[in-house]
């Protein structure tokens, strides 16, 4: 009888362990490069927490430009997303990264198997990132601009110079 009691116990324990993520709210902060004048790659970073209404919640997962990736856990709840794109690519405005559960991994790996589009995919979550546009430098460099008013300079001195001269 002492058996039945262990086993019922740790398939008690297993199942509320197994339990999973109900109504989940995310809370996200989220930041991006916004001077690109000396890097080639725009930076795109989400930290969010997750909280379930009931249950905890299992590996997540984040489509990314039609890509999976997994997400890291960063602290009790807290996790990170984050990727790079080249500057030049880089768009600005809100991008959607949908978040996966382990449930919801597996019909997004099943949907890219078959090659259809992971839009058709119910997300666990999702995290809306605003990129505002990343600085790129003035339109004309100071090099130049010195160049351009050392040669104005130098020719209203000679023609100055000529003018006294005559």
């Amino acid at each position: 009888m002492s058996n039945l009691l262990k086993i019922a116990t740790c398939f008690a324990f297993f199942v509320v362990l197994c339990e999973s993520c109900t109504s989940p709210q995310i809370t996200s902060t989220s930041f991006t490069t916004q001077d690109a004048t000396i890097v080639s790659n725009i930076a795109y970073i989400s930290d969010f927490t997750l909280k379930c209404a009931s249950g905890e919640p299992s590996a997540l997962y984040a489509e990314i430009n039609s890509n999976i990736v997994p997400v890291s856990i960063i602290g009790q709840n807290q996790y990170q997303v984050s990727w790079t794109e080249d500057t030049k690519t880089a768009s600005s405005g809100n991008r959607l990264v949908r978040i996966f559960d382990e449930e919801t991994y597996g019909a997004a790996r099943k949907a890219l198997r078959a090659g259809e589009d992971l839009s058709g995919v119910a997300s666990f979550a999702d995290v809306v990132i605003n990129h505002p546009g990343a600085y790129n430098g003035p339109w004309l460099k100071s090099e130049l601009l010195a160049t351009l008013v050392s040669l104005v300079v130098t020719y209203f001195a000679i023609s100055f110079k000529l003018k006294v001269t005559a």
